[in-house]
């Protein structure tokens, strides 16, 4: 439940989404682009990208489910970094535009959805609490470590190193996440608690089904005497 809930915060800023927000300008005119205008004019349609891919994510997260919309937002953003990593001029912008979009659909809303419905109810307000200050911490350490990682093992480096950190999250999210689309606190609970062998959680469920069971078994009537 912990490794669900906090690893998928986390994730949400280990991809680098920050650090690339951040000086997007920088990038803009590393990739070999001069003309001002042009590159304010690449700022806003980027801007654009990830505004109108939050709104197909809403969408897409509750049709599709959470898991399929995570597993193919890390994917997308491991093979965008990738194309940002081996390419220049357009083609990197290209590659960021689609970095925006793949992380809008999936890690962008999932980071904060995620952790709200695996949690149980004893101890969601302060497992979301450690998530939220996970998440900027995170998002700290990623985007003031930036420029150092960057000049210490350039661009390209950098880049693969969050397509290796986006390949990492969708390894861990193949085996420990699972779908909550339509599932109750109580089931998660229950997932988890059948995983973790809680025998606590266990035998409270089975007597809480003997009791159900005994509930609606019908009442026989007294035959006269």
């Amino acid at each position: 439940m912990l490794i669900v809930g906090l690893g998928t915060a986390i994730a949400q800023q280990a991809v680098g989404i920050d650090s690339i927000f951040l000086y997007m300008d920088d990038l803009i005119k590393a990739s070999g682009i001069e003309s001002e205008t042009t590159q304010l004019a690449i700022l806003m349609l980027l801007g654009i990208t990830k505004l109108f891919f939050v709104f197909v994510g809403g969408k897409l997260i509750d049709n599709l489910g959470r898991r399929p919309l995570l597993m193919a937002s890390l994917i997308g953003m491991c093979v965008s970094l990738i194309i940002i990593a081996f390419t220049e001029k357009a083609a990197q912008i290209v590659g960021m535009a689609f970095y925006f979009a793949f992380f809008s659909i999936g890690m962008g809303p999932g980071a904060w959805l995620i952790p709200s419905e695996v949690f149980a109810t004893s101890i969601r307000a302060k497992g979301m609490s450690l998530a939220t200050v996970l998440n900027r911490t995170f998002a700290a350490i990623v985007a003031s470590t930036f420029l150092s990682t960057s000049e210490a093992i350039g661009l390209k480096g950098y880049f693969l190193m969050l397509a290796a950190v986006c390949l990492l999250f969708t390894a861990l999210f193949y085996f420990y996440l699972p779908e909550t689309k339509g599932r109750s606190l109580e089931d998660m609970t229950l997932y988890f608690a059948e995983i973790t062998n809680d025998r606590s959680i266990l035998d409270a469920e089975a007597a809480l089904r003997k009791d159900e069971v005994e509930m609606t078994k019908p009442v026989e009537s007294a035959t006269p005497a």
